[in-house]
């Protein structure tokens, strides 16, 4: 469970010890055990895999070679071998490498992308990918696992984006406008791309552009977005999932919002199927430069929704709802840990203002690393008119010794045809042990709120998450750094609450 790794700088001297600790620390804080090395980058130094080894996350490394042919001359297999050396024996005692893997989607873009079948490339191909690498592996590395590209059923041009066989690379949902449930017409066994752009936090914007250039579709946001017409597809998914966004920040937030709940349908779906699928490994984390683009933390650290969410859709107990069929939703508990987990499955049908319709409960006794299926609902009655759908929901949640292990929510529509009604929202600020606790209530429902500081930048202990009415939700930040000695009232006026 994790994501793809990318250089952190455009200038690679600007990749500080520091910057990598802290982009690391956040991946630990999302709940990741995993992050792959993009073959199209650079390697990591030491101080990542340190960390890694230190903190349980395994590395799938990536050689260097990606998206192209390469001619195997003798000087250039002389280079090769010299790299291929150099990294083993630098990577190969470290506890956290999980894999080593010839390169990125060169065997898939024969299959997929119509590079010229060229005999001899391709002869090269084989020669390098599933001849001298894997042979040097073995020699220098020889309890290393070795695969031969990213995707790939395991070589030999074979099927290489199989989702039954070896790890898959699924852009449809993004690059083929294919909708986000489309997702779940694969039962992958190892995902390791897939993703979906969002804008950044304002305050990084506000890094390049000035206020007249705050337009989606002028140049200098064209100039910042990481994929060719990468632009024209966010709008295009903004239109299916929410209302139209009239300013600029209303933009960012429904870009983030959509894209959160793109990649958490996804890993809920591959991790419900656990057994059969066993990685989720969306595209990207990090960003090499202040633009728009696939990654849950922006240039400067900043969190966005997706990251959030990968802190509760990464949690090593998860409850998560198949809601496939609205009128049948299924509730499944995920068990990543090696304990039996007992606990108590609740569910509410609400209408809009948060008040309970029905309820429903289950005991869950789910075995070490496995998914099971806890609850069945039965809402066809609740939801036998177009009007039903759009005013009701279920909020459910996973209770152990009366603490929530995890929860959720789920419409049955997309939440521009949800009926939402305007919100009042109630925050109160107090002061304890070196943290601000934060107590939200709200008079009615209110979907994926998202706090943020006019001034400064914080991480949250939770965030973009829903209220149920009366029913309190307690978020605690840190009182450290440019907000150590700020004070309940000034951070109240500092904060800025924003919701669908």
């Amino acid at each position: 469970m994790g994501a793809n790794y990318i250089p952190e700088d455009q200038i690679l001297p600007r990749a500080t010890k520091e910057r990598t600790l802290r982009l690391l620390e956040d991946c630990k804080a999302a709940n990741y055990n995993f992050i792959r090395v993009w073959g199209g980058g650079v390697y990591p130094d030491d101080t990542f895999y340190d960390f890694c080894d230190e903190n349980g996350l395994i590395v799938w490394q990536d050689f260097m070679f990606a998206c192209s042919a390469y001619r195997l001359t003798p000087e250039m297999e002389e280079t090769i071998r010299a790299e291929i050396r150099d990294i083993v024996l630098r990577l190969r005692n470290h506890a956290s490498l999980g894999l080593l893997c010839g390169n990125n989607e060169i065997e898939s873009a024969w299959e997929g992308w119509g590079l010229p079948d060229d005999p001899e490339a391709k002869a090269d191909y084989l020669k390098l990918f599933e001849g001298i690498i894997p042979e040097m592996v073995r020699g220098l590395a020889p309890e290393t696992f070795y695969w031969p590209s990213s995707p790939s059923s395991g070589g030999g041009f074979r099927d290489s984006s199989s989702n039954r066989a070896g790890d898959m690379h699924y852009w449809a949902v993004w690059h083929g406008f294919q909708p986000i449930e489309a997702f779940r017409q694969y039962h992958y066994r190892f995902c390791s791309e897939y993703g979906f752009e969002s804008l950044p936090d304002i305050k990084t914007i506000r890094a390049f552009a000035k206020t007249q250039d705050l337009d989606l579709c002028g140049h200098v946001m064209e100039a910042h977005q990481k994929c060719t017409q990468g632009n024209e597809k966010i709008m295009y998914y903004l239109a299916q999932m929410v209302n139209y966004p009239y300013d600029f920040e209303r933009l960012i937030y429904c870009s983030q919002l959509v894209q959160a709940d793109c990649i958490r349908s996804n890993v809920e779906h591959m991790r419900r199927a656990r057994g059969r699928c066993m990685g989720s490994v969306y595209w990207q984390v990090n960003d090499s430069n202040p633009i728009i683009s696939w990654s849950s933390m922006d240039y400067f650290g900043r969190w966005k929704g997706l990251h959030y969410a990968a802190r509760r859709f990464y949690a090593p107990v998860l409850l998560s709802c198949d809601d496939s069929d609205p009128a049948h939703p299924i509730l499944y508990v995920t068990n990543d840990t090696r304990e039996e987990v007992k606990a108590h499955v609740v569910c509410r049908l609400r209408d809009n203002q948060a008040r309970v319709l029905r309820a429903f409960s289950a005991e869950a006794h789910v075995p070490a690393l496995t998914a099971r299926e806890c609850l069945r609902l039965d809402l066809s009655a609740d939801l036998a008119t177009t009007q039903d759908r759009r005013t009701k929901y279920i909020e459910f949640a996973l209770i152990r010794d009366g603490e929530a292990l995890s929860a959720g929510a789920t419409l049955f529509v997309r939440p521009k045809a949800f009926d939402f009604i305007a919100p009042q929202i109630d925050c109160r600020i107090s002061e304890k042990e070196g943290l601000f606790v934060l107590q939200f209530t709200a008079s009615c429902f209110v979907k994926s709120v998202c706090l943020s500081l006019r001034d400064h930048d914080a991480v949250f202990s939770d965030n973009w998450f829903d209220i149920h009415g009366d029913m309190p939700v307690t978020v605690t930040l840190r009182r450290q750094g440019a907000l150590a000695e700020t004070s309940a009232e000034e951070l109240q006026a500092q904060l800025v609450i924003a919701h669908y």
